[in-house]
């Protein structure tokens, strides 16, 4: 049997289930066989290609490079006949998105509306950074969204929004007046915050300390959409990214010594041409 031949539809979708589940037992029940057989399938496989698709680590199966390479195989295989079908008008066309809530909200919302009204079925997958590369490197997404430092150079990428850090604050609050702020004009200002951890809550920290600025945390939320809303009930001010469209009630006033954060979408080259009408919607967004 040749390599090509060892790449059967079947051992593929296989592969691509224990690849997502990391687990030989969960996969095999999601495939509705036995974990014997399931086993039996993947090391044939493995020993076709002449290539070792996992090892274990403790208690865990782990992918290696070659596994991570073929599971990302498998899924645009998968995508691919997805979109075949769909031309053939036996399916709809499906877009998978990995983002975080504020470019969800703020900033891909009109092309993803404007993708739903063309028929594309949109399945969303909530991620942060670290996710929503996994899940594009993986093939599990079609294309993801990033904020900060750009995507690795392996993945085709766009920037789609650099905004600066503003500050909301309610439109009585003598901050409302000016055009911009400096962290100084900060200093005590009752402010809701993300948890400890969280990388905005850690490089507000680092950014008040170094500007001897004192940071007051009244309150923590996880994530801009609830941290706004506590804002508009008075609960304090609040600084989010530029994208975040707030309230009337509320003034969104930039921080000129926070640095502007960076919005990019990324993807696998392979699936350039399926993402075709969807970037092309956020361009004209943009």
């Amino acid at each position: 049997m040749t390599q090509v031949s060892a790449l059967t539809a079947d051992r593929l979708a296989a592969f691509a289930v224990f690849a997502r589940h990391g687990n030989l037992t969960r996969a095999a029940a999601e495939l509705h066989i036995a974990q014997p057989s399931l086993h039996t399938k993947l090391a044939k496989l493995s020993a076709e290609l002449g290539v070792a698709l996992y090892e274990r680590s403790g208690r865990e199966l782990v992918l290696t490079p070659e596994g991570e390479a073929l599971a990302a195989f498998a899924a645009d295989q998968h995508r691919a006949a997805e979109d075949f079908l769909s031309e053939l008008g036996n399916g709809a066309s499906r877009l998978r998105l990995a983002t975080g809530r504020a470019a969800l909200l703020w900033l891909l919302d009109r092309p993803l509306r404007q993708m739903v009204k063309s028929g594309v079925h949109v399945a969303v997958m909530p991620a942060d950074r670290a996710e929503t590369l996994r899940l594009v490197e993986t093939g599990a997404a079609d294309i993801g969204a990033l904020a900060y430092d750009p995507p690795p150079h392996e993945l085709a990428s766009v920037l789609i929004a650099s905004v600066p850090q503003v500050v909301l604050v309610p439109r009585p609050h003598p901050l409302a007046r000016l055009t911009s702020v400096a962290l100084s004009d900060l200093d005590g200002l009752a402010l809701i915050a993300p948890p400890r951890g969280r990388p905005h809550r850690e490089t507000l920290e680092r950014a008040f300390a170094e500007a001897g600025v004192r940071l007051d945390t009244v309150s923590e939320a996880e994530g801009w959409d609830v941290i706004v809303h506590l804002a508009t009930l008075g609960v304090g001010a609040a600084i989010v990214n530029g994208c975040v469209r707030p309230p009337r009630s509320l003034v969104a006033i930039p921080v000129v010594d926070l640095p502007t954060v960076s919005y990019w979408l990324c993807w696998r080259p392979q699936r350039a041409a399926m993402l075709a009408p969807f970037l092309r919607e956020v361009r004209d967004d943009g």
